[in-house]
């Protein structure tokens, strides 16, 4: 009786067994998956086992970490920038206070910083191994940043000079470039090209200057006012002119006016025919038949 009495018979007949004790008192999630308090259960035991860096806090550091990656080339920009517009040397610390990038982690600034010293842009003095050795910060974090110019050392009008004078060719040196480093250049260069020290090519349209070369001030001579009204006042003679009145003496003119170039007509004569000739020698003996010359029989 006590076997029967720990069974169940179900509908069909048969005697199911009762469930062990072992099963009963398992703290394991293993229960049916249909039971909410299983589910709630197992979601709980795999939080605390495996998941604990799906915390909000992790997923927001994650998130922090990725955009700083998406972004980091627009700081790396408006740190140039901000080198550019000071023209003096700043330290790390000067550049993170200006971008507030102060909040960023150890692994985060150590990648801005070895992206910042590489940039073309942008020179990286750093400092002595004295100066490391007695300050507590790492040696990446010490050191000063300075905007390097496309055309670097050119500040005020005696260095303007010099580095025209350093060139070896007949080269001159882009107004655009030049205002990369010294963007308040247009008054020295208009002030260098009135004391004949440069000499300057403008715009048409807004009388910009563009190009800038060396000029020797000896050799410019004043010429007398009056004389520049008179030199202007001739009058050339068109183009026609000219080439009639060379043509009328029997000079034949520099460059012929192309309007007065006959075009010579085409030639209708016959065609040549060509002979087709032999050839000289036949290295392939099994191909002479192919080879052999057929053009008399031509009609």
């Amino acid at each position: 009786m006590s076997t029967l009495a720990a069974t169940k018979i179900n509908g069909n007949g048969k005697r199911l067994a009762a469930p062990s004790s072992s099963s009963a008192t398992s703290p394991s999630p293993s229960i049916k998956s249909g039971d909410a308090a299983s589910k709630r259960q197992k979601r709980e035991y795999n939080f605390t086992q495996d998941d604990a860096s799906s915390t909000p806090a992790a997923a927001a550091a994650r998130a922090a970490a990725n955009d700083f990656g998406k972004h980091m080339l627009t700081q790396l920009v408006y740190a140039v920038e901000f080198l550019k517009s000071k023209g003096t040397t700043k330290s790390l610390q000067e550049i993170l206070d200006h971008l507030t990038l102060n909040q960023l982690d150890e692994r985060q600034l150590k990648t801005f910083v070895e992206t910042l010293i590489k940039h073309p842009q942008v020179t990286y003095t750093p400092v002595s191994q004295a100066k490391a050795a007695a300050s507590k910060l790492p040696a990446w974090r010490l050191g000063e940043y300075q905007f390097r110019a496309k055309i670097p050392g050119v500040k005020d009008k005696v260095t303007l000079l010099e580095s025209l004078q350093k060139k070896t060719d007949a080269s001159c040196i882009v107004v655009r470039d030049l205002k990369d480093g010294w963007p308040e250049c247009d008054k020295a260069i208009q002030e260098l090209e009135d004391e004949r020290k440069i000499l300057v090519v403008r715009t048409k349209k807004d009388n910009h200057a563009k190009y800038v070369w060396p000029n020797d001030p000896s050799l410019s001579h004043r010429v007398d006012p009056e004389f520049q009204a008179m030199w202007h006042k001739v009058e050339l003679p068109s183009v026609d002119d000219i080439v009639r009145k060379l043509q009328a003496v029997g000079q034949k003119p520099a460059s012929e006016d192309p309007r007065l170039k006959k075009i010579d007509a085409p030639k209708t004569g016959p065609k040549k025919r060509k002979t087709a000739r032999p050839p000289k020698n036949q290295s392939n003996a099994h191909m002479a038949h192919l080879l052999k010359d057929f053009s008399h029989m031509k009609r």
